[in-house]
Order: C-alpha cells, then sequence, then structure tokens
C-alpha cells in the first residue's frame, strides 16, 4: 500500500494524474490543463454521447421533472423513465435487464445471487477490480474460488473438469473487453465450453464493450455470442455508452426477478439519479435507431487509422485486437512517468497505468479512441510517440524490445478482428 501511494503521489507531482481540469465548458475533444488546450485521449465514453446537445436538454428535463434524485429504494418505486429505460435495454439486447447504479454495485448484488454455496468460482487474472472485490467478499463467505492467466482457455477447461467433480457449477468471470490492454476475451472458445461442459457457467462485465459495436450497440460479448442459457452479462452506461447507470442482463426472466428481489445493494442503496435516467433514456432510443451504426462508423475508421499508423512506426503496442483501446508499452514505472510528463508536454493526456491496475513490469500507458477526435489527432499521437521512442533510443535511454520483456505472455499479442454490424 505505502508503494503504490508513493507512486501515485509522484505521478500526481509530476503532472500526469489526478490533473485538474480549467474552463467552465468542457471540450469533449481537448481538457483545458493550466489554461493550456489538450488532447483528450484518456476518456472512455467512446461514441462522444455525453456532449450531445440532445442528450443533455434530456438530463435536464429529467431533473426539472422529477429533481436531481430521490433518496428511495427500488425496492418501494421504481420511477416511470426508470422503468421506460429497462424496457428499452430489453429491447437493444433481446433479454431481460435491471438497473443498478454502477457495475460495482451491479456485481454485488449480481453476483452474490446467482453464484451458490456449493459452487466454484475461476475468474480472469485481468478482470476488473470491481469483480476481484467481489469474488474477495463471496470467498470470505465461504465459496471457493481461484485465479487463471489471462485468456488461457486450455488451463481453463482442464480446471473446468477437475472442478466439476466436486461442485455443483463452475463460474468462470471475466472482462468482455479487457480495460487495460483493450483485448477482448475468447469468446468463440468460451461457447465451446458453455456447449461442452453442463456445470460450466459465463458471467462477463462487458463494461468496455457497450455501445461501439455490435447490432443496436448491444456490445461486444453478444455480438460475438448467440444467447445462451448459461451466460450472464453486465454492461457500464458510463463509458461507450455515454450517460450513468449500469445494466445487467439476464438468460431468463426469473433469474431477474431473483436479482432485483434479493440482491442486496438493489434493496438497500439505490436512489434514483433522474439526470443519469434521462440522459440515458434518450442516448438508448439512438441505440435503437440506425445512427447508432453512423457512430460506430467513425470510431471504427479512428481504430483502423490508428493500428495502421502504429504499426508503421513500430510502436510498443501490446495488443492490436479491434477495440477502442490500446496499451502503449513502457514496462516501467519510471518509464511512465518519463512519458508521461512528455506527452502532456506536447499537448496530449493519455492515462497512466501501472501498479495496482498492472503488474509493476507491465507498466505503460493506455490510449483510449473515440468519435471526438480527429484523423490529425490521431497522427500528431503517433508520430509523437514514435519520435520520442527514436530520440531516447538513440540516447540509450529506451529500448522498446527490453520495455516489452514483461509482457510476453502466451497469447497476448494475438489481434482479434471484430466486425461490426
Amino acid at each position: 500500500m505505502q508503494f503504490v501511494n508513493d507512486a501515485f503521489n509522484e505521478a500526481r507531482e509530476i503532472g500526469i494524474i489526478h490533473v485538474p481540469v480549467q474552463k467552465d465548458e468542457v471540450d469533449s475533444r481537448l481538457l483545458y490543463l493550466d489554461g493550456k488546450p489538450t488532447l483528450n485521449f484518456v476518456s472512455n465514453n467512446f461514441l462522444g454521447f455525453e456532449s450531445d446537445p440532445r442528450v443533455k436538454q434530456a438530463a435536464v428535463e429529467a431533473v426539472n421533472k422529477y429533481g436531481i434524485f430521490s433518496s428511495i429504494t427500488r425496492a418501494y418505486v421504481s420511477f416511470e423513465h426508470y422503468l421506460e429505460l429497462e424496457e428499452k435495454f430489453e429491447k437493444i439486447f433481446g433479454l431481460p435487464a435491471y438497473m443498478a447504479n454502477n457495475t460495482t454495485l451491479g456485481h454485488f448484488s449480481y453476483l452474490p445471487i446467482i453464484v451458490g454455496k456449493h459452487d466454484a468460482i475461476i475468474i480472469d487474472q485481468f478482470a476488473h477490480n470491481s469483480i476481484q472485490m467481489v469474488v474477495q467478499y463471496l470467498k470470505g463467505g465461504g465459496i471457493y474460488a481461484e485465479t487463471i492467466r489471462h485468456n488461457q482457455t486450455e488451463e481453463l477447461e482442464k480446471r473446468i473438469k477437475i472442478l466439476s467433480e466436486q461442485y455443483d457449477k463452475v463460474w468462470y468471470l471475466t472482462d468482455g473487453v479487457f480495460s487495460m490492454h483493450g483485448d477482448t476475451t475468447p469468446y468463440k472458445d468460451l461457447e465451446v465450453l458453455l456447449n461442452a461442459y453442463d456445470k460450466f457457467h459465463l458471467y462477463v462485465d462487458d463494461a468496455h464493450g457497450m455501445s461501439w459495436i455490435g447490432e443496436n450497440g448491444k456490445g461486444c460479448c453478444l455480438h460475438n455470442m448467440v444467447k445462451h442459457e448459461k451466460l450472464y452479462l453486465i454492461c457500464s452506461l458510463n463509458k461507450g455508452f455515454g450517460a450513468s447507470n449500469a445494466v445487467m442482463v439476464f438468460p431468463d426472466k426469473e433469474t431477474k426477478r431473483l436479482v432485483s428481489n434479493c440482491g442486496n445493494p438493489l434493496v438497500f442503496c439505490t436512489p434514483t439519479l433522474h439526470a443519469g435516467i434521462g440522459a440515458a433514456s434518450k442516448i438508448a432510443d439512438i441505440h435503437l435507431t440506425d445512427e447508432i451504426y453512423e457512430k460506430q462508423m467513425i470510431l471504427n475508421e479512428r481504430i483502423k487509422y490508428f493500428k495502421q499508423l502504429s504499426k508503421q512506426h513500430n510502436l510498443p503496442i501490446i495488443d492490436y485486437t479491434h477495440t477502442p483501446l490500446f496499451f502503449l508499452g513502457l514496462g516501467s514505472l519510471e518509464n511512465v512517468y518519463r512519458f508521461g510528463k512528455h506527452f502532456i508536454d506536447e499537448g496530449f493526456i493519455l492515462s497512466a497505468a501501472s501498479v495496482p491496475s498492472v503488474p509493476l513490469k507491465q507498466s505503460g500507458l493506455r490510449i483510449s479512441l473515440t468519435a471526438h477526435q480527429k484523423l490529425e489527432d490521431i497522427k500528431n499521437l503517433v508520430e509523437c510517440a514514435a519520435n520520442y521512442i527514436n530520440d531516447l533510443e538513440n540516447k540509450g535511454l529506451f529500448n522498446r524490445e527490453e520495455a516489452l520483456k514483461g509482457f510476453r505472455i502466451k497469447n497476448q499479442h494475438r489481434a482479434q478482428e471484430l466486425v461490426l454490424a
């Protein structure tokens, strides 16, 4: 804890995290840091809905009609626009859906209900911290859980076979799109395992997969897997979707009723934030029109362009899976400080990533692509990175191959091409 605290304090002093943003009206393409316009490569709002005038107006109208929030749990009251929004999500996903205030509360509502006392949990080592917290909670209650190396389906199958002999169900908990490297879970392999092993069940956090891919923006998971009676899903609404809250997606209505009735956070601590519901409802409307595909294609163009340029310049990008997230592998905390400061000075802000988000030797900078960015912005960022790396290497101060040694994980460099709906 002390190491992490010291690392955060140093990064803050350098000015690459906890950076204050000025200006009354924030431009989604630009953030104003110390009065200087800085290109925004940190936002996870991939399609840019957060600044859409229609969305902002819907949020204002919801506040004017219902107030800022209502301190009433849904066990007593569900406001009409809350119920209407859930109906829209059931059209988007084609499955029963229920709202939570955020994905963390959603996990704490969802997983303790569906995972039984005589079940076993297997969790991917890079699954989001919000899932990891719930697993620790469940382990404290006596449920068996183990961690598996990232995306290792052969190892996963071996563990399913062994654990199936001792437990009623075997759960695999994973991300749809992994938040750091931008790679995806091996959907087709998991689908094979779901069909091959009766006791195997799958729980996917598709927080970073929502909206930018799939029919009606239903996300990366359901775009790559057919609906399955043993697939349980949760999606964030404050990343690609562009509003707030989260949506839990269920294989059947009975599971929805069970979680909504018995999920403790849903019953005891979920007041309704009306602005977020109003904004989400307008965004859901757009998801149910062809406009969502236009926005997906704008982002898709930027993803393709970034991949093309990064490969041309031989940037140390960890994974080229076709998602809006890419990771510049730097290999050490010191390099994160150095590169992060350089990018800030040159007018770009990226997400610094080291412990506890990733292992120390896998430190780097995350690059988030959004529809707000211009192709010229992406070109300038890639060239800035390439020129700085070349300069440091010429001075003997950096070696991209050395930096990448800590990332040599089996299958880590695969690049699954995802086709947009």
